[in-house]
């Protein structure tokens, strides 16, 4: 991405960067793909997506964030093994603050698993975020955006500010596979006539 860096962007990069210097396989998703991407709208959270991971990397990885100035919105740091081993999302953001926060959680879906393993790597102001593949966001966007009952709303714009962002790169036959899987064949189609 060729743009100037915003805030959120420095926020996320600093986050991840954790996660790297950590070695630990993450992946960003929803919201925050399609404003990385260009799409002007504000978000209170981040939300990420880790590969399963011992308890003992998870102890690291609390007491790396400790250090490092965030804390856990609901509960400590301390706990964040115990709650992540439990199948718990977890919001974290930087000492003292509440926006954007970061919703961690480890993947336990085939679909979080692929997205992880479709990741693509997005290069903004000479750092690197490790982001789901266009095509499964689009699909996950409007999955999102058919249990929330309308295409006016934020996730169906994010799926057409994907889609007609990327629409010359896109793999067709990929997307209309996730489109299918997620059951979301008629808010496609719906994207694909505007």
């Amino acid at each position: 991405m060729s743009r100037e860096l915003s805030d959120l962007d420095r926020d996320v990069i600093d986050f991840t960067a954790v996660l790297d210097d950590l070695g630990l396989d993450y992946v960003v998703v929803s919201g925050y793909v399609a404003i990385l991407t260009g799409r002007a709208r504000s978000t209170e959270d981040v939300d990420v997506v880790l590969a399963p991971v011992s308890d003992s990397e998870l102890d690291g990885l609390a007491t790396r964030l400790e250090a490092d100035g965030y804390w856990g919105m609901a509960m400590p740091l301390d706990d964040l093994s115990e709650m992540l081993g439990d199948g718990d999302r977890l919001r974290i953001a930087e000492d003292g603050e509440m926006f954007p926060n970061f919703e961690v959680w480890l993947a336990s879906n085939d679909l979080e698993r692929e997205a992880l393993s479709t990741a693509i790597t997005a290069s903004i102001g000479g750092h690197h975020i490790s982001i789901s593949s266009i095509e499964l966001q689009i699909a996950y966007k409007l999955r999102l955006a058919e249990r929330s009952g309308t295409t006016e709303g934020k996730d169906f714009e994010d799926a057409l500010h994907l889609y007609l962002t990327f629409e010359d790169e896109l793999k067709a036959e990929r997307l209309e596979s996730y489109v299918e899987r997620l059951g979301v064949e008629d808010s496609y189609a719906e994207l694909r006539r505007i």
